[in-house]
């Protein structure tokens, strides 16, 4: 009996989670699901999950993410040309162009972010963190930027598929950098 409860209480808590996440655009913490829907921490990730689950297995056109502390709602990526049209990041040309740099090295010393994208770099470098797409770190006395693997989420981007893209865009980048010019006068 009890564990027939627990089933009916965890379906209606999924169901009310999927509601805020969905209604929340911008993304909800854990601390206002657990507020909005009275339940713990460990029930709403389970209910996460098992609505992730679900999606997967009937196919559904969206899935749930982690963005840093922030849960949203995603549309499958091989359905964004649906909407390709209507959709527009929220992250404005530079934090993109920053994140890009960011990306393509693999791992960057802010140092030398800064130097090529400008002091702007620590607003934006701010910016990624609280979305939780990229994370800094010390080595050799210095800070390192890496992007996390919410960014794969947030991109929904296979880490392996995305390797080889960046692999092909950086030959390609080595290849025009490497012309040279030659000059035919005038």
């Amino acid at each position: 009996m009890y564990y027939v409860l627990f089933i009916i209480v965890m379906a209606k808590t999924a169901e009310y989670i999927e509601a805020l996440i969905f209604s929340f655009g911008d993304g909800i913490t854990l601390e206002e699901l657990s507020k909005r829907t009275k339940s713990d921490h460990l029930i709403i990730q389970k209910a996460i999950t098992s609505l992730n689950k679900s999606y997967e297995e009937r196919k559904s056109a969206f899935y749930i993410i982690t963005e840093g502390n922030l849960y949203r709602m995603r549309l499958r990526s091989d359905l964004l040309f649906l909407v390709n049209d209507s959709l527009k990041t929220d992250m404005s040309k530079g934090v993109l162009m920053t994140l890009s740099f960011i990306v393509l090295s693999g791992k960057v010393f802010q140092s030398d972010l800064v130097k090529k994208r400008g002091s702007i770099s620590y607003q934006h470098i701010k910016e990624l963190k609280s979305r939780g797409l990229v994370s800094t770190s010390i080595e050799d006395g210095k800070k390192v930027i890496r992007v996390t693997p919410a960014f794969y989420d947030y991109f929904d981007v296979d880490r392996k598929e995305f390797k080889d893209i960046k692999d092909t865009i950086k030959e390609e980048l080595d290849k025009e950098n490497n012309k040279t010019v030659e000059y035919t006068g005038n």
